[in-house]
Parts: C-alpha cells; structure tokens; sequence
C-alpha cells in the first residue's frame, strides 16, 4: 500500500529546506526573516527508516537491495554533482562559497565522507545537500547487511550496529571527517523510522484527531528549537531536539487522514529533485532578484517567496525529464551484449 499521506511530508520536508536556504542567500535579507527548516533533513531521514522496513520482504537480498537503492539515489545525484563541477570550471565567480579538487570530486561522487574546502569543519560533498544522501548510503549499506538475518532480527541488529559504531566512534575522540561522520547522532533517526514501521506493519494505529495533535506538536517543537524559544541553555543533543520531534511528525502524518491528491503526490515524487537543484536555482536567483526587489523588509519576503515558487517549477521537469529519464532500465540494458538484450 502506498502511503500518500508520506509523500506530501517529503514534499513539505523539502520545501523546508528549500525556505532555510533561501533565506541565508542574501546577507541584506538574512536579519530580515525567520530562519528555519533545516529539520527538514530530520523528517527525511525518519521516513526513510520508515520506508526501508516497511517495504522489505524476506525474498530481498542483500546486493539486489543495494543496487536498487543505489539506481534511485545516484543517478540524479551524480548528474547535479557533475554539473557543480562544470559550473566551477567554467564560471567559478557563480557559487561563492564552492571550491572544487579532484579529490573532493572523487569522494563525492562516491558517498566518501570528507571536510569540505568551501565550508571548513563541514563534513559536505561538493554539492552541499549531499551529505544527506552519505548518512542514506550508511543506513542503506547496514540494512543491506540486515538481510543476511531473519526478518523478525532485522530492526535489532541495525540498531544495535547504528548505536555501537556511533559509541565507538564517539569515545574514540577521532577528528577525521570519517570519524566525524561516525560519531554524528543523526543516524539515530533512522532507527526511530524503523520503530514506527515496526509498529504500523503490527496494527498500531491512532485516531485523526490524535495523529493530528501528535503532528502539529512535533512541528512545532522543531521551530521553537530552531528559533532557540526553548532550553537553549542546555546543550541538548540532536536526536532530542530534532530526532524526536521529526519522528512525531513522520508518527502523526501516518495517521492523518487526507485525501489523495495528484499534486500533492506529484511534488513528493519531485521532492528528491527539489532537494537537489535549488541550491542551483538559488544561486542564479541571488544574482539576479536582489537588484530588482531592493533590500528593504518586503524584498526580504518576495524574494524567499519568489524563491519558493521557482525551485518547485524547475524542479518538477528536473523530475520528469531527467531524474526518471535516468531511472529508466533502457539505460542499463543498453549495457548489455546484444545476446543478452535479446535474451
């Protein structure tokens, strides 16, 4: 069963980050807005646990699993992080803050995790949205190694893997950006995705009503962490201030009832096109708007505002005319000997 209700959060998700992104573009507008949405990533990783679990069956294996998840995700990123090279060496003045080496080049293109030369102390790939999709490639990597094991054992020993290497990389003290990335609490998110499909494929349900108040609670714990309302005083770790709350979100939106709109799953379906092209959509935009909008307090919203509207329409051919036409097995059969083709 497809779970429509999922894809308007990824939608939603994604805008998010889209909003947070948008608002840091333009230092005269920056002071002039309400920052938030970077847990937007937070709610990605939930549903992603969520998804992984509950579509798997006992037929899996492990290498099917891993190239099939590697054919949805790389494809679309490889071309993004293959045009930010293009850019860089034709215009290098369009990103202000991107520097490209072939070892950076390397790394990202396969999910190596590394310090970046634009962004000091970052552990990001060249294109920035990226380190997202390293932290997906881990959990899609000890997920694979699940399968080896009986079904019923497979929450068990991700999250007894997840939480071991997280200590030991943790306690070890390690300042590489290996152990860095390790040692990051995030990966717990995945595990709590993981626990809501465990409990939604054993019949755990909530009413609306109660799904609803589970979702705006969570939403809202994630903005008034984000605008620092609450215990900002504590150093409160990640899986707390956003884990957490992501997880109510992702919780609540499973038992929302909504009706099953066509656009609201089309923009899910573009969500993961979203997410990766309006850091390039954004970066003409800040060229090109602010000269025209002004810097006074309006400017600061249409451009956020125009910003919004403009990643999602280029977003959705991005989706259509390149993320699916690389999707498509033709591109891999094409591969093949001529034999096997007409096998």
């Amino acid at each position: 069963m497809r779970l429509h209700a999922l894809q308007y959060l990824r939608a939603i998700a994604a805008l998010v980050v889209v909003y947070s992104h948008a608002c840091i573009q333009v230092p005269a507008y920056q002071a002039k807005m309400m920052e938030f949405g970077s847990f937007g990533v937070d709610i990605f990783f939930v549903i992603s646990g969520f998804i992984m679990l509950y579509i798997s069956k006992p037929t899996h294996t492990p290498g099917a699993f891993m190239l099939n998840r590697i054919r949805r995700v790389a494809p679309l990123y490889w071309f993004f992080t293959l045009l930010m090279a293009c850019i860089f060496l034709i215009m290098p003045s369009v990103f202000a803050n991107t520097e490209l080496t072939f070892d950076a080049l390397i790394k990202s293109l396969f999910f190596i995790p590394h310090f970046s030369s634009a962004h000091p102390g970052e552990v990001w790939p060249i294109v920035a949205p990226g380190w997202s999709l390293n932290f997906e490639m881990y959990f899609y990597l000890l997920f694979a190694l699940s399968l080896f094991a009986r079904e019923n054992l497979r929450l068990i020993l991700i999250s007894v893997a997840i939480a071991g290497i997280f200590l030991i990389a943790k306690l070890s003290g390690g300042e590489s950006a290996f152990a860095q990335f390790l040692a990051d609490d995030v990966v717990f998110e995945f595990i709590f995705g993981m626990l809501l499909a465990h409990a939604w494929k054993r019949g755990w349900r909530l009413s609306s009503a109660a799904g609803t108040v589970v979702f705006i609670t969570g939403f809202a714990l994630l903005i008034i962490h984000s605008q620092k309302l609450l215990l900002a005083a504590y150093d409160l770790p990640g899986i707390v201030t956003n884990g957490i709350p992501a997880a109510m979100v992702v919780a609540g939106t499973l038992f929302v009832k909504m009706p099953d709109n066509r656009i609201g799953v089309m923009l899910g379906d573009a969500s993961y096109a979203l997410y990766l092209s309006h850091i390039f959509v954004l970066g003409l935009l800040r060229k090109l708007l602010p000269p025209i909008l002004g810097d006074g307090q309006i400017s600061a919203y249409l451009f956020v505002a125009i910003s919004l509207i403009v990643c999602v329409l280029v977003s959705i051919p991005v989706h259509f005319l390149i993320d699916n036409w690389l999707l498509r097995h033709e591109r891999l059969s094409a591969l093949r000997s001529p034999a096997r083709r007409e096998a």
